[in-house]
């Protein structure tokens, strides 16, 4: 026989009863205490459409499955863009500098800062000789 089909507003009310009241309240709905929280819901899309459905869906505790469903049926795949690296996107997220600085540019650029630190440190040295 199989298994009953409940839909996402009977879903959404049977997990979350709090969010459908104030969910309610947020859109100005009042609603009698004896009427199906799930029947609320759908009045709710029936008077105000997506940003309601959008609402209900966020609250969903299933979100990420619906997410992906129509992220896999809907999303436009772009063929053009050849294939990337996985890593490309993230400055030295492999630990390589390769790609950005060669072993030259690093090597100068730490006898830089060696020879600004050591030139500091004479500076500094210099001013207390010289106060005293």
């Amino acid at each position: 026989m199989g298994l009953p089909k409940v839909n996402i507003y009977s879903y959404t009310a049977a997990a979350n009863p709090y969010f459908v009241i104030s969910l309610a309240h947020k859109y100005g709905y009042k609603f009698d205490r004896t009427q199906s929280l799930s029947s609320v819901l759908q009045q709710l899309v029936t008077f105000e459409g997506e940003p309601a459905l959008f609402d209900i869906i966020e609250a969903n505790p299933d979100k990420d499955l619906f997410m992906e469903y129509f992220t896999k049926k809907y999303a436009k795949k772009d063929e053009t863009k050849p294939d990337t690296k996985p890593f490309d996107a993230y400055l030295n997220f492999s630990g390589q500098l390769a790609s950005i600085q060669t072993s030259a540019e690093n090597k100068r650029i730490t006898t830089e800062t060696s020879l600004m630190v050591l030139a500091g440190a004479v500076l500094i040295a210099f001013a207390i000789i010289s106060k005293k």
